[in-house]
C-alpha cells in the first residue's frame, strides 16, 4: 500500500478506538484489540515509508510477523531509529491480540495495558518522525 492508504487506515483505527473506549473498554475488548493491533501495523508502515524503507504498494506488513523473530528479521528493515523499542511494543501488542480478541472476557486492566502499549508506540514513532523531519532526513 502507499503511504496515503496507510494513513487513511491508521486514522480509521484511531477513530474506532476512541469510540470503543468511550463506549466501554470491557464491552468492546475484541474491537479494541483488533484496532490496536492493526493501528500499530499501519503506524509502523507510515513510519517506514517516511524513512524511505518501504516502497509503494509492494511492501505489506502483517501483524503476525511481530510474534516471530525469524519473520521480523526477514520482513522488517535491519536498522531504523527506535527499532528495538518499537519491535518490543509491537510484540507485546501482538501477543495480547489473540488473548483479548478471542475467548472469554478479560479484566479491564489487561485491555488498558494493550491500549497503553499502543499509546507508547504512538509517542515513540511520532517523536522519531518529528525528529527526522527537523533533521532533514525525510525524503518525502
Amino acid at each position: 500500500m502507499k503511504q496515503e492508504e496507510h494513513e487513511k487506515a491508521y486514522k480509521e483505527h484511531l477513530d474506532n478506538l476512541k469510540k470503543f473506549i468511550e463506549e466501554s473498554i470491557e464491552e468492546n475488548q475484541r474491537n479494541i484489540g483488533y484496532n490496536v493491533s492493526q493501528g500499530s501495523v499501519e503506524l509502523l508502515a507510515i513510519y517506514l515509508h517516511k524513512l524511505c524503507l518501504l516502497q509503494g504498494s509492494g511492501d505489506q506488513l502483517d501483524h503476525r510477523i511481530f510474534k516471530n523473530k525469524a519473520l521480523i528479521e526477514k520482513k522488517i528493515p535491519p536498522k531504523f531509529p527506535g527499532k528495538n523499542r518499537i519491535l518490543k511494543l509491537m510484540r507485546e501488542i501482538e501477543l495480547n491480540r489473540n488473548i483479548i480478541c478471542y475467548g472469554k472476557r478479560k479484566p479491564e486492566k489487561k485491555i488498558e495495558k494493550m491500549i497503553d502499549d499502543f499509546q507508547e508506540l504512538r509517542k515513540l514513532i511520532n517523536k522519531s518522525i518529528n525528529k527526522n523531519s527537523k533533521n532533514g532526513r525525510q525524503r518525502n
